[in-house]
Parts: C-alpha cells; structure tokens; sequence
C-alpha cells in the first residue's frame, strides 16, 4: 500500500489523508511524545526519521513480496542491501534525537521464583 503511493505522489506533497501521510503523522507524533521540550533542530530530525521510516517501511514491503532475495551469483539483491542502508540512517537519527531503548519491566528476584515454581508445579 505505501509503495503504491510513493511511486505517483512526491514525498514533499503526501496528502495527510493518505496512508502515507498517516503514518508519517503518526510517527512525527509518537517521537515528538517521547521527547521533552522539543527544538527547531529536534523537529527537523523527527521530520527526517518519519520520511525515512516511511521509505524503509516501503521498501520492506516491496522486498517480502519478492520470490527470492539472492541473484544468480549468490549475491543479495540491491535493494536489500539499500533498506539496511536507510534502516542504518534511521537509527543514527533516533540516536541524535536522543532516544533510547526503554527497559523492559523485570519483577523482583523473588516474584520471579514464585512465578517460575508455580509453573512448574502446574506442568509437572
């Protein structure tokens, strides 16, 4: 669905109404809601890592509905090799923005042995 609408339309002129422009929104206002007191500089970062969520998403698309990834030589096909490229950029502008991997929520050491005894007396 994304590829078909950045094949006709320019990225500049992306009807918000659109998919496209839908998921651009979305992810300027997702990375926006993780930052606090957000800069002109900011802005223009979240700005680049919506469009090139946006390419990366599309050409992940485009790539699964590929039969194979490998050309006759072995080798991978261009394409796939460019979204890592694109995904690679991406990262580095979430790094500026300042955005980290939030960690995911362990229950005491304690809770845990509890958990993991009344499970296994369940499956034994």
């Amino acid at each position: 669905m994304l590829t078909r609408t950045l094949r006709t339309v320019r990225l500049d002129s992306i009807d918000n109404r659109s998919s496209a422009g839908v998921f651009l929104r979305r992810v300027r206002e997702d990375l926006a809601d993780q930052l606090v007191d957000v800069t002109p500089a900011m802005q223009l970062l979240i700005n680049e890592a919506a469009r090139t969520a946006l390419i990366a998403q599309a050409l992940g698309d485009f790539i699964t509905r590929q039969e194979t990834l490998v050309r006759a030589d072995s080798s991978l096909l261009p394409v796939v090799l460019q979204r890592e490229a694109i995904v690679g950029n991406l990262v580095r502008i979430l790094l500026a923005l300042g955005l980290k991997r939030g960690a995911k929520k362990v229950p005491p050491f304690q809770q845990f042995l509890a958990d993991h005894e009344g499970k296994k007396g369940r499956d034994g």
